[in-house]
């Protein structure tokens, strides 16, 4: 009968309670002293039902066999106060062509197991990470160990079907992994019975991935392995390490003071090494302090207050020029930049602080523009002796004079071409006459600018003549061979005078008598 083939223990009434069938579990369930079983009459061979006070409690049992219900599940009370630990299920069927019942008992405490077993499997089925079983066969052996189990994420870092792998020892599977200690490890661990967290970086034939284990042991010789690829992960830790160590020499290496304050209390959460040392400080001693732990508290009151400014703005503020305080050095000079930040999620506003000590430069930048106003009155000074030395007066409309005294030299020479230029061009001059009796001595190279000058005012329409030269002179300019050219020599300024006035039309004539 189907009673026979059921797995629980089981049993069939019929209208009146009697039991029609049963099987062999029901059997040594109702032998067991104590079983928390249904009434039974003295005989054993009928199920009490109401209205006998042992048959309190079974209204459902009575709904079954009276048709009023098809079915009923309930838990049957434990011993004393304990939780009942077992169900009766009850199924309305026909017996004889009458009523009856089919009721199979439900071991509570097994059928938690296996829920929890059931519920346990499908987390492990559905998980992310990796879950392997493995078996150790023979203890002293390493290479007897054997996959017995892996989940579907486990599949991911194979690239063979699971199927494949499970019931192979690992140097079957994957031998490559020998090579870098994995079996003598998993070994190692049933046979201690340890829990570890490791951390394994898999041979090239596997991937040369970077793989996070846990490992704890399940029972006798069976080792369960968690894992998780964290290549990628790696490969971004590393890569933000790196990013960290660059940004971080760059902030200890910048030519600049460097701050982060917090907005709460300002307090400083980063700073560099120059400002440590500007303000005498050991590194990292300045972290989680304030200005006036180590300046006077009136000079950090002001400086928090221009800080929580730049904050409630929200805007950078730059200031070319300030006056800074080092605790080591004193009063000093500072190009100063502020600028409020955000973390990454826009919140926790931080100050960043950017100072430069200009000090040093500034001191630099007065002394070279002190040299600048120096220099441009020591040039001021050359160009007035310089038109000194070769001065140009204007003796009669049209007509100038250029007396030259001393010792004529090149550079004297040279300036005297650019000189009588710039004198023509201003006294809109036709005749320069050029007076040296007051030079001791000219060479070939004063004769060529001579010579430059005279044709120089010749293409401004000015006519030169050279007037008073003295005896040596004109020894020294015969003995030289100097070609003079079409230049007008007389043998003094009134010669030249007189020429000139002649050349512009003048006539000359003696001065009357002056009547008695």
């Amino acid at each position: 009968m189907l009673v026979e083939t059921l797995d629980d223990p089981a049993l069939v009434i019929d209208a009146r309670g009697a039991i029609r069938c049963k099987n062999e579990r029901i059997e040594r369930l109702l032998a067991a002293p104590g079983a928390p079983i249904l009434p039974l009459s003295p005989e054993g061979d009928r199920v009490l039902l109401p209205p006998a006070p042992a048959a309190a409690g079974l209204a459902w049992l009575e709904a079954l066999l009276s048709g009023e219900s098809d079915r009923a599940e309930v838990d049957l009370p434990g011993e004393g106060s304990g939780a009942p630990r077992w169900a009766v299920r009850g199924l309305s069927c026909a017996i004889g062509g009458g009523r009856g019942a089919l009721l199979r008992f439900i071991d509570l405490g097994e059928r938690r197991a296996w829920e929890h077993q059931r519920r346990c499997a499908q987390v492990i089925e559905s998980m992310q990470l990796g879950c392997t079983f493995l078996a150790l066969e023979t203890p002293e052996d390493d290479r007897s160990i054997r996959y017995v189990y892996m989940n579907p994420a486990a599949g991911r870092f194979s690239t063979r079907p699971v199927a494949e792998i499970i019931g192979q020892t690992m140097d079957e599977s994957a031998p490559s992994l020998r090579r870098v200690g994995i079996p003598q490890r998993l070994a190692e661990l049933i046979r201690s019975g340890r829990a570890v967290e490791d951390e394994v970086v898999l041979p090239p034939e596997a991937g040369s991935r970077v793989v996070k284990t846990w490992s704890f042991p399940v029972g006798a010789r069976c080792l369960a392995v968690i894992y998780d690829d964290i290549t990628e992960r790696r490969a971004t830790e590393e890569s933000l390490d790196r990013a960290r160590i660059l940004l971080d020499g760059i902030i200890e290496n910048l030519p600049l003071l460097l701050f982060v304050k917090e907005e709460a209390e300002l307090r400083y959460v980063r700073v560099n090494r120059r400002f440590e040392e500007f303000h005498g400080h050991a590194p990292g001693e300045l972290l989680g302090k304030r200005v006036a732990d180590y300046l006077p508290e009136a000079l950090a009151a002001t400086i928090d207050a221009e800080c929580r400014a730049v904050l409630a703005r929200g805007v950078p503020v730059e200031i070319p020029e300030i006056r800074i305080i080092s605790s080591r050095l004193g009063e000093r000079i500072g190009h100063v930049r502020w600028i409020p930040m955000a973390d990454a999620r826009g919140k926790g506003r931080y100050l960043l602080g950017l100072i430069e000590d200009i000090t040093e430069r500034k001191k630099i930048e007065d002394a070279e523009r002190h040299e600048a106003i120096l220099l441009e009155t020591q040039r001021r000074l050359l160009d007035l002796i310089q038109e000194l030395s070769t001065p140009s007066i204007p003796i009669h409309p049209g007509i100038l004079v250029v007396p030259l005294i001393g010792q004529m030299e090149s550079s004297r020479g040279a300036q005297l071409m650019e000189s009588i230029v710039r004198a023509i061009e201003r006294h809109h001059a036709e005749f320069v006459i050029i007076d040296i009796t007051g030079v001791t001595s000219v060479d070939s190279a004063v004769a060529s600018h001579l010579l430059q000058a005279t044709r120089a005012a010749g293409l401004l329409g000015a006519e030169c003549s050279v007037v008073g030269a003295s005896p040596g002179i004109a020894r020294t300019v015969i003995d030289l061979g100097i070609e003079l050219g079409k230049i007008t020599t007389h043998r003094d300024l009134e010669a030249g005078f007189r020429y000139a006035l002649a050349r512009k039309g003048y006539v000359i004539a003696p001065r009357a008598a002056r009547r008695a």
